[in-house]
């Protein structure tokens, strides 16, 4: 089964989306058909290139523009058993004769402009959407929160709709720490891990302790409630931690610029921008804790990494977080004033028993969620699509 896939994600800097493409195409599982894959991008591809897997590029500037209305011209080239559109859409002229199955992370379009990255994201997915839908044979959900929006925004059936939950890397768990030394923080290894560990926090000059939020810096994240939580902490706790906010500038960044020009914490935060999977890991095996009050989530990836990581969370109530943390995170309301997020800290970062208490019941959570299921589980759907057996 050869099998087209929209791989715009797989650039040099990855995030969700490109985390999922590059984690179910590694964890693909064996068949005796011997399944291949022709990645289509408007851009240099960051996965490896393999008798299986091939590399088709189309050196655009914009890759949207390019995947809706020029790729079915390289993906005509290729005889595909499937076309597998990973961000939800699908490019416009498709051959009719090359069945398709999408992935749709979240419903964010449908919540306004306020979380959107963008008017022409917002329209694209508002008006271009509801065709893909109908064009996909099956629809792959990444939460049953998003299967339930799917299936209210569309109409849908819930028999067209499977849901396939992320994963956690393996590499992320590892033996958590007891709790009588003060610290619930996790044990990967001797020597070369704890030397890598600390050649990353003085590569990003970090100092312990520290709260890390991890995500692209938009306004769905809301970062600002997480900087006002953290400049209440009492001077005790400011005194001594820093703010570590890891990820890439996104969309909305010019009102945090001017926010942070009279932050109290200022000497305080550090803003990391893009990180690496394995500078991430080992953010998450250092840090007292991982707060992520986002507004709005598809899955929450983040979450179940640091889950994994035997980090204490602290999470949004946002229905996916919920779902994927159960009952291993504190909870807070994202339109709760800051002053609740900071009490929500303030416990964690006191109390080396509630931290070591939540990172068992963290790692135990994040064991549901691997990548072997998410691979196993796509590869099926996908081929039933290809085989007729939908």
């Amino acid at each position: 089964m050869n099998i087209g896939v929209d791989s715009r994600s797989l650039g040099p800097m990855k995030t969700g989306v490109g985390t999922y493409v590059a984690e179910v195409l590694r964890h693909w599982p064996a068949s005796p058909s011997r399944d291949s894959f022709a990645l289509f991008s408007h851009q240099a591809i960051d996965y490896p290139e393999t008798p299986a897997v091939q590399h088709r590029v189309a050196h655009a500037r914009r890759g949207l523009p390019w995947y809706l209305l020029q790729s079915h011209r390289l993906i005509s080239q290729s005889p595909l058993a499937l076309f597998w559109g990973t961000q939800g859409l699908l490019p416009l002229r498709l051959p009719k004769p090359v069945p398709a199955v999408i992935t749709i992370h979240d419903c964010v379009h449908q919540q306004g402009l306020r979380y959107a990255p963008s008017l022409p994201y917002n329209w694209a997915h508002r008006c271009l959407l509801p065709s893909a839908v109908r064009r996909a044979r099956r629809i792959l959900v990444v939460s049953r929160f998003v299967a339930d929006e799917v299936m209210r925004c569309f109409r849908l059936p819930a028999s067209k709709i499977e849901v396939t939950p992320l994963g956690a890397r393996r590499e992320l768990f590892g033996e958590v720490l007891s709790a009588t030394g003060g610290d619930a923080g996790v044990e990967t290894g001797p020597g070369k891990v704890a030397q890598h560990q600390a050649a990353v926090l003085a590569k990003y000059k970090i100092k312990s302790p520290f709260v890390l939020g991890v995500g692209t810096l938009e306004p769905r994240k809301n970062l600002r409630t997480l900087l006002e939580a953290f400049a209440l902490l009492p001077s005790r706790l400011t005194n001594r931690f820093q703010l570590v906010l890891a990820g890439k500038p996104g969309w909305g960044t010019t009102s945090l610029e001017k926010y942070l020009q009279n932050y109290g914490q200022r000497s305080s935060l550090i803003l990391t921008g893009y990180v690496p999977e394995e500078d991430l890991r080992a953010l998450y095996a250092s840090t007292e804790m991982f707060v992520f009050p986002s507004f709005y989530e598809g899955f929450g990836l983040p979450v179940v990494e640091a889950l994994a990581s035997g980090c204490p969370v602290i999470a949004s109530t946002a229905p996916s977080l919920k779902e994927v943390a159960g009952s291993a995170a504190i909870f807070v309301d994202p339109k709760s004033p800051p002053e609740e997020w900071s009490r929500a800290m303030v416990r964690v970062a006191e109390s080396a028993e509630l931290r070591h208490s939540l990172a068992i019941a963290g790692q135990e959570q994040a064991r549901q969620f691997s990548w072997e299921t998410c691979a196993q589980q796509t590869s099926e759907v996908l081929r039933s699509v290809a085989e007729g057996r939908e």
